[in-house]
């Protein structure tokens, strides 16, 4: 393998917790590119990036994980000052709009760079004139574009991106999900002794639908009297959501459990499930679900799926092969699932076999990060021109399934 100097500019990184902070590092711990991250300050960095093997350079670029146009300056000159330190063969930004800098050091410095998307970021700004002529600039002049699913390269291809230009990594799942007996602590912590654990585990804003399964949670429990449901996450829908349950009168079937830290942890969880929902929706102010790897996540310890029809979640389940698909926004379709996957055993297992199979071979990161190195390793071939890059070859085909 040709080894090449990569800097990522990741909007978000671990110690923060979520999937595009997993997705980052786990690219940046298993590739065999020399990589240098740039990522913003969390409590605990230090510590964190102690243990590193790869080198990650902190910055107070962003506030709340979010792009802010008041900080784009300090943001690029710690760009700037990685560029004439590092000299990197290729910079990838992990996320849209902090693709404008990688866009402006392209046309004064012909430096060679890829924009990292995963779905939401291809909608947010479409009702916005002035932001989507950005977002479409920095697309179509990237050197190349590295997408999550499917779903969201058709986005980045609407935008009117060369098909040969944008390549598909997976978000994987880490080694640590895995099959074991339940955490008894947490048992007796949330008074789950004797209950059918139905688990959702995501952050608590409207996509991700947990509002729908409790609404769907007095007609579940007719069936499944000692059915509860377990959420894992926060966000600004946790009030909202915890008025829900009051007013459908299933408030001491519904436990909000908060944020959980660590993989390690949060796979003690997944071990609680007898099932695990998200009815993901895609909603009109273009919020979507560009993948979903807590699905994978489940399935990698053996508990049968269900997803909401909509976004990436097509390709991470595969309906009535790996788990069900249902209407996000149909109650009906929510409770004939799960009362389904709790009275059919042989449906249920064939889903947990085949869901098990591919969470652990194709969805392993070791795997995904070939796919990453090889797509670095086309880009942008150097030719001797100083410190100057020229254009990726535009006959290599990047769509790397």
């Amino acid at each position: 393998m040709n080894r090449r100097k990569v800097v990522l500019v990741a909007g978000v990184f671990p110690p923060g917790i979520g999937g595009m902070q997993s997705y980052y590092y786990n690219l940046s711990k298993h590739t065999k590119h020399d990589i240098t991250v740039l990522a913003p300050e969390y409590p605990g960095s230090d510590a964190f990036d102690g243990e590193q093997s790869f080198r990650t350079v902190r910055g107070s670029f962003m506030r709340g994980e979010r792009a802010n146009f008041t900080s784009w300056g300090r943001l690029f000159r710690h760009v700037k000052k990685m560029m004439t330190v590092e000299e990197p063969d290729v910079t990838v930004y992990g996320y849209v709009l902090i693709g404008f800098i990688g866009l402006l050091f392209k046309v004064f410095g012909r430096r060679c760079y890829v924009i990292s998307t995963h779905g939401m970021d291809m909608l947010m700004f479409r009702r916005f004139f002035g932001l989507n002529y950005m977002v479409k600039q920095i697309l179509v002049h990237a050197d190349g574009v590295l997408t999550n699913s499917l779903f969201t390269k058709k986005l980045v291809e609407d935008y009117g991106v060369d098909p040969s230009r944008i390549s598909l990594v997976h978000p994987g799942v880490e080694a640590v999900f895995n099959k074991e007996t339940a955490n008894l602590e947490l048992v007796r912590r949330f008074g789950l002794e004797g209950k059918y654990v139905i688990l959702s585990v995501g952050r608590l804003v409207t996509r991700k639908g947990q509002d729908r399964v409790i609404e769907s949670m007095p007609e579940i429990i007719q069936h499944i009297p000692n059915a509860v449901y377990v959420i894992v996450g926060d966000g600004p829908d946790r009030a909202r959501l915890e008025q829900l349950a009051i007013t459908h009168g299933v408030a001491d079937a519904v436990v909000f459990v908060g944020s959980v830290s660590g993989s390690e942890d949060l796979n003690d969880y997944y071990n609680l499930a007898d099932q695990f929902i998200m009815v993901c929706r895609e909603l009109e102010k273009g919020d979507a679900e560009g993948f979903g790897i807590v699905y994978l996540e489940a399935a990698s310890t053996g508990v049968p799926v269900i997803a909401g029809r909509s976004g990436g979640a097509l390709e991470a389940v595969l309906d009535g092969v790996t788990g069900v698909l249902v209407d996000p926004d149909s109650h009906a379709e929510i409770v004939e699932s799960v009362i389904l996957l709790a009275r059919d055993e042989e449906i249920r297992e064939r889903l947990v076999q085949a869901g098990y199979q591919r969470a652990k071979s194709f969805f392993q990161y070791e795997v995904l990060t070939e796919k990453f190195d090889h797509y670095v390793e086309s880009l942008c071939v150097d030719i001797p021109t100083g410190k100057k890059f020229v254009r990726n070859r535009s006959d290599v085909n990047h769509d790397v399934r």
